[in-house]
């Protein structure tokens, strides 16, 4: 399995319901860490929208907890 679809640690992601609210939170954290991290919005199978944080090469490093 992809390790973009495996949650690490004891913290749930964070599921949007609209991509409007997830793209907020994504602009929330690339002003906390941008300079490390790239944000990206990307829709769930089962609805709704997740922020997935990528490291500067465009690699997967996690999802954006609760």
């Amino acid at each position: 399995m992809s390790r973009a679809f495996v949650s690490e640690g004891n913290s749930m992601p964070q599921v949007f319901a609209s991509a409007e609210s997830a793209e907020s939170a994504a602009n929330l954290q690339r002003a906390m860490d941008g300079r490390d991290y790239d944000y990206e919005v990307r829709p769930r199978e089962r609805g709704g929208y997740m922020v997935a944080r990528l490291r500067k090469d465009g690699t997967f490093d996690s999802w954006v907890e609760e």
